[in-house]
């Protein structure tokens, strides 16, 4: 079943009334680090390489293998 994160775990993501403290469980992500200017080159082939990553690891299941704890999930691009 997949993850609906914007429904299932709104606690974490939709803003409160009252600043306060929340829990949040351990999650696993791909990240890209570096600096500089988020328009560059180099940034762009960051960012590809990571929505690359993000796609196959996505379609494993329709390939006859899925990872251990693999939870469906929308892989989406922040605008």
């Amino acid at each position: 079943m997949k993850l609906e994160w914007r429904k299932q775990e709104k606690e974490f993501y939709l803003p409160k009334e009252e600043p306060g403290t929340i829990r949040v469980p351990t999650q696993s992500f791909f990240a890209i680090s570096g600096s500089g200017h988020p328009n560059s080159l180099e940034f762009a082939q960051r960012v590809e390489v990571l929505y690359t990553l993000a796609h196959v690891v996505r379609m494993l299941p329709k390939t006859g293998c899925t990872p251990e704890e693999y939870r469906e999930y929308t892989v989406l691009m922040d605008q």
